[in-house]
């Protein structure tokens, strides 16, 4: 998995906890019956004078509304061996804060990183703990566009751990299929996520799986009819330019006036076709128009 900012992951536990405990469950934690996923206050400071700040705490609720369980999330990128002292605080301080059980689920980009993460912490006499870690290795594969549009944030996910292993696209068409069907805020910060994430040479594949997919009477997916498809019942140059606009306007790519104009008034399908497998990677509108 590409190394990627502290914050990304724990943008999509924020945007989703449901996946908190989900991921649990794919690591074999056991659960107590829970209804309500809820983020919580993540400062965790007690009677000591140091303050305590974990990255993330989600509390899981039962059908009666009462609290069953404490979840603390860790984003760690790097080893840091400081962490053995913090990470215990963290999981008792949330168990005497609100008087539940508590679990600390450490998620790690690099299976080095995950390794130590996974290491036994001696508290002192016979208590020891172990946290629940996460690496890139054990997050699970979606490769299915129904799973994928019942939890895209998982599939976001998965498409960030996989995209760059040899079947990465068994995960990565799933995802962007999965996408189409979001608010356009969220659709335009998971479609860069997960292409931001792909080596160079993965997102040249992904660009020939969908050209090939462009070029087929019957489309293989939901994203290639989305951004391909139009074209049959439009007219191809027109229906060609209005899914450009569209990629380019779910990926927060800027268009004025006389960009618009450019792309409605072009004729050539396959430039059209050539700006829209690169508008599936690039970052600017100005890369977009560049001649390869």
């Amino acid at each position: 998995m590409p190394s990627f900012p502290h914050e990304l992951p724990l943008a999509l536990f924020r945007r989703c906890p449901e996946l908190v405990p989900h991921l649990l469950k794919a690591l074999d934690v056991d659960l107590p019956p829970y209804r309500e996923v809820r983020i919580v206050e993540s400062d965790l400071t007690q009677l000591t004078p140091t303050e305590y700040r974990a990255d993330l705490v989600i509390t899981l609720y039962d059908d009666q509304g009462t609290p069953v369980l404490g979840i603390v999330v860790e984003v760690q990128l790097r080893v840091d061996p400081d962490k053995e002292f913090s990470w215990p605080h963290y999981v008792t301080g949330v168990r005497a804060k609100l008087r539940i059980p508590a679990v600390l689920l450490i998620f790690c980009d690099d299976e080095r990183v995950a390794r130590w993460a996974r290491q036994e912490i001696v508290l002192g006499g016979d208590w020891r703990y172990r946290p629940t870690v996460l690496g890139p290795e054990q997050v699970p594969w979606v490769k299915s566009p129904e799973r994928a549009r019942q939890l895209p944030e998982l599939a976001v996910l998965s498409a960030v751990a996989h995209g760059n292993e040899p079947a990465g696209m068994e995960v990565l068409l799933p995802t962007l299929e999965a996408l189409l069907t979001l608010d356009e805020e969220r659709k335009g910060f998971y479609y860069d996520v997960v292409l931001r994430s792909l080596n160079e040479a993965m997102r040249r594949a992904l660009e020939q799986e969908l050209k090939m997919q462009s070029g087929k009477y019957e489309y293989q997916s939901d994203f290639a009819r989305t951004y391909f498809g139009q074209g049959k019942a439009e007219g191809r140059a027109e229906g060609e330019a209005k899914a450009l606009l569209a990629v380019l306007e779910a990926r927060g790519i800027a268009i004025d006036a006389p960009t618009r104009e450019r792309i409605l008034g072009c004729t050539d399908s396959e430039q059209l076709q050539r700006w829209l497998v690169r508008a599936a990677t690039m970052s600017s509108i100005r890369e977009v128009f560049e001649t390869p």
